[in-house]
């Protein structure tokens, strides 16, 4: 995806673009990879060269030659619709993450103990499992040293740590 579409992420015509777009293994993918490559490895090019990067970078292509695009694409394969969206990365750390600061500013701006309330809650909240669920921090909305199975524990236990906090 191109970086000027960032902000259009999961709109209608996101899902549309993708879906048209879908990223295709063949001849004019290793052409481009084959020409580098021997830019590289033959000709002695530098990898960070301007010609290299023109080259590569509007695919977001390596100059590596893929075992599964190698070996399955007589058959038909395109070994990019191996790769499956990382929920993980996309959603706890992107999405949730912006609905979290979201719930925080919502939470300041009502006042009191809200906060704290918040704080207290997740703080509460017992492990569960081995490492399914760790323990929170006394202080969950400072987001301080949160790598992104934090933020999937957040958002496991955020309809009861958030419930009736300003009295919806």
């Amino acid at each position: 995806m191109p970086k000027t579409k960032i902000g259009g992420i999961g709109t209608k015509a996101d899902r549309r673009w993708r879906e048209n777009e879908i990223r295709e293994d063949g001849n004019g993918v290793w052409s481009i990879i084959n020409r580098v490559r021997k830019w590289l490895y033959v000709e002695g090019t530098n990898i960070a060269s301007v010609y290299v990067k023109r080259m590569l970078t509007p695919q977001s292509l390596v100059p590596t030659l893929n075992a599964f695009s190698t070996r399955l694409s007589r058959f038909g394969f395109n070994f990019y619709s191996m790769f499956v969206p990382d929920l993980l990365h996309e959603f706890e750390l992107g999405v949730f993450k912006a609905v979290f600061i979201h719930l925080l500013r919502v939470l300041y701006a009502h006042g009191n103990d809200t906060i704290q309330s918040l704080n207290r809650r997740y703080w509460r909240v017992p492990t569960f499992g081995r490492g399914t669920i760790r323990k929170f921090s006394n202080n969950a909305s400072g987001m301080k040293k949160l790598a992104a199975r934090d933020f999937e524990d957040l958002l496991q236990v955020s309809i009861f740590s958030c419930n009736h906090l300003i009295g919806i």
